[in-house]
C-alpha cells in the first residue's frame, strides 16, 4: 500500500534535524538504514531514546510518541478500540496485506498530523478507570495512607506528565484478582524507562513495600509482579536508586519471608536477587541461600 507522504525533506545527517518529525522524515526516506527488518518496535525504542535525550539535555520539545501519548490515543480512536500492546505492536498487528508495518506507520502518521493541526481536532483524554473492590481488605488502608503521603502531582513521570495518575495505577495493580491482567504495563515507561528510574520511583517503592507487608492483601501472582518491580527499583542506574535501595533495606524481612514462603520460584528468585542488590548482611543471605537452594533457580543455587 503506498504511503500518503506529506512534504518531503531531503536526506541529511540526523544531527541536522530540527525536531522529532524531521527526524522521522529521515527514517521515512531511508527505512532500511534505520530499521533493519522493518520492526516498528525498534522504531518505538529509538523514539524513547530520543525523548530521554531531550530530558537529559533539558530540551523543551513536544513529543507525541510515548506508549500512552497523543499519537497512541489518536490511534485508539482511529482503530475504534483500546490496546495494551502499544502503538508499535498494534500497527504491526493491523497492517493490511500489500503493505508493511513501516509504510502503515507513516501513512497513519501523516493522517494524525493532518488531523491534529485541524482546528476541529480534539483528542479525547484517555479514560482512567478507578475500580474499587466491594469489600476492601483492611490492610489496603495502610497502602492508601502511604499513597496520600506523597505529592504525586509535583513528581515528573517518565511519560512527560506529572505522576498524579500513578496512585490509581498502583491501586489497580495491588487490588487486581485476575492473573492475566496483572502486569507492569502501567509502570514501565512511567516509573522507569528500561533501567532509568524516574522521579516517582522512591514513592512507588514505599507503596509497594506497604502492599507486600501483609501477604494476604494481594494474590500470589500480584506479589510476584510487585517483587519483580522491587528488583527493578533496586537495580536502577539513576540517582533515585540510592533512595529506593534504602527504603527496601527497611523492609528486608518482607523479602526474606517471600524467599521462604512464596509458592512461585520466579517470586523467590526476585526476592533473592533484590537482597543481593542491597549488598548488606551477605552472611545471612548466604545462609538462606544454602538452606533454600532446592527452592531457587539453578543459576542462583
Amino acid at each position: 500500500m503506498p504511503i500518503a507522504h506529506g512534504p518531503r525533506n531531503s536526506v541529511k545527517h540526523w544531527n541536522e534535524c530540527t525536531d522529532v518529525h524531521d527526524f522521522l522524515e529521515q527514517i521515512r526516506l531511508r527505512p532500511g538504514v534505520w530499521l533493519p527488518g522493518g520492526s516498528l518496535r525498534n522504531l518505538e525504542s529509538i523514539l524513547i531514546g530520543y525523548r530521554i535525550a531531550l530530558g537529559v539535555h533539558a530540551v523543551d520539545e513536544p513529543f507525541d510518541f510515548w506508549p500512552e501519548g497523543s499519537f497512541a490515543r489518536w490511534l485508539e480512536q482511529h482503530l475504534g478500540h483500546h490496546s495494551a500492546l502499544g502503538w508499535a505492536s498494534e500497527i504491526e498487528r493491523v497492517t493490511p496485506d500489500g503493505s508493511s508495518p513501516v509504510e502503515e506507520f507513516f501513512r497513519l502518521l501523516d493522517r494524525y498530523r493532518a488531523e491534529s493541526t485541524s482546528p476541529t481536532f480534539a483528542p479525547q483524554p484517555q479514560p482512567q478507570p478507578q475500580p474499587q473492590p466491594r469489600i476492601e481488605h483492611p490492610s489496603m488502608q495502610a497502602v492508601r495512607i502511604e499513597l496520600d503521603r506523597h505529592n504525586w502531582g509535583a513528581l515528573q513521570c517518565g511519560c512527560g506528565r506529572s505522576a498524579s495518575h500513578l496512585p490509581d495505577t498502583l491501586l489497580r495493580l495491588i487490588a487486581n484478582r485476575t492473573p492475566g491482567e496483572t502486569s507492569l504495563v502501567g509502570i514501565d515507561n512511567h516509573v522507569m524507562i528500561q533501567s532509568n528510574l524516574m522521579d516517582p520511583a522512591p514513592a512507588v517503592t514505599a507503596v509497594v513495600l506497604a502492599a507486600l507487608a501483609d501477604p494476604n492483601l494481594t494474590t500470589p501472582v500480584t506479589r510476584t509482579v510487585l517483587l519483580q518491580l522491587l528488583l527493578d527499583l533496586s537495580a536502577g542506574d539513576t540517582p533515585q536508586q540510592v533512595e529506593c535501595a534504602e527504603l527496601i533495606r527497611g523492609g528486608v524481612w518482607i523479602l526474606y519471608r517471600e524467599l521462604v514462603a512464596h509458592p512461585s520460584i520466579d517470586a523467590r528468585a526476585h526476592a533473592y536477587e533484590t537482597l543481593s542488590n542491597l549488598d548488606t548482611e551477605q552472611e545471612r543471605l548466604a545462609a538462606f541461600r544454602h538452606a533454600l537452594r532446592d527452592r531457587l533457580p539453578a543459576d542462583l543455587r
